[in-house]
C-alpha cells in the first residue's frame, strides 16, 4: 500500500484534502473500466486498492452491462469502510463515435445505481476537469516531460512533433508530483478521480 502525505499533496495541489474519507474513483471505458480506491486519516492518504473491471467487446451491450453490474456488486461487497464515502466517476464526452458514448454513458449510469446508496456522495466529472483539479497541465508537462517525442519523417509535418498521449503525459505528472507510479493508465485515470474526490 503507497501512502501520500496530505500535507505534501496539498501543497502541490494548492487545494484541501478532505480527511478521514474514502474516495472511490470510476474511469469508465468501453472495454476497461479503471477502479482507484484512496482513504485518509489526519495525515496520509493511502492507496488501498487499484483494480480494473474488463467486458467482452464481442458480447451484446446487455450481456456487458449484466457483466460489468455483477463486477460492481463484487466489488462493492469487498469494501467495508465506515468513514464518508465519495464516489467519482468520469463523465462521457461526445467524440466522432455515437455508440461508444451510448456505451459509456449506460455504464456510468450503473455505477450511479450501484453505489447511490453505498456512498455518501456521487458525482461526475470529465477527464480534463478532474486533471485540472490536481493541477495538471498539459503544455507545462510537455515542456517538462521525458517521453520521447516522435517526429513526422515524411509529408507536409515533416519534421514536426507527433502528438504525445496525454494519459502518458497524466502518468508522467503522477510520478513527477506525487511520486506515484502507476504503469496502468487506466488505472491512473481512476486514481486522478479518486484524488478529485478528496479535493474540497
Amino acid at each position: 500500500m503507497q501512502t501520500l502525505s496530505i500535507e505534501e499533496v496539498e501543497k502541490t495541489i494548492e487545494k484541501n484534502v478532505r480527511k478521514e474519507a474514502i474516495s472511490i474513483g470510476f474511469d469508465v471505458a468501453e472495454h476497461f473500466t479503471g477502479i482507484c480506491v484512496l482513504r485518509t486519516d489526519k495525515k496520509n492518504i493511502y492507496i488501498d486498492k487499484l483494480d480494473k473491471i474488463e467486458t467482452n467487446p464481442k458480447d451484446d451491450i446487455i450481456h456487458r452491462m449484466e457483466s460489468f453490474v455483477n463486477s460492481l456488486d463484487k466489488f462493492k461487497q469487498q469494501l467495508k469502510y465506515k468513514q464518508y464515502k465519495i464516489i467519482a466517476v468520469e463523465d462521457c464526452f461526445f467524440q466522432m463515435n455515437a455508440e461508444v458514448l451510448k456505451h459509456l454513458a449506460r455504464f456510468s449510469t450503473l455505477i450511479w445505481v450501484v453505489f447511490r446508496k453505498y456512498a455518501d456522495y456521487i458525482f461526475f466529472i470529465l477527464p480534463n476537469s478532474a486533471r485540472a483539479q490536481i493541477k495538471f497541465n498539459k503544455n507545462k508537462q510537455l515542456k517538462e516531460t521525458h517521453i520521447e517525442i516522435k517526429k513526422f519523417t515524411k509529408g507536409k509535418n515533416k519534421g514536426q512533433d507527433k502528438k504525445v498521449d496525454i494519459k502518458e503525459l497524466v502518468q508522467e505528472y503522477l510520478t513527477m508530483a506525487f511520486g506515484v507510479t502507476i504503469p496502468d493508465n487506466d488505472k491512473a485515470d481512476a486514481f486522478v478521480l479518486a484524488l478529485t474526490g478528496l479535493v474540497k
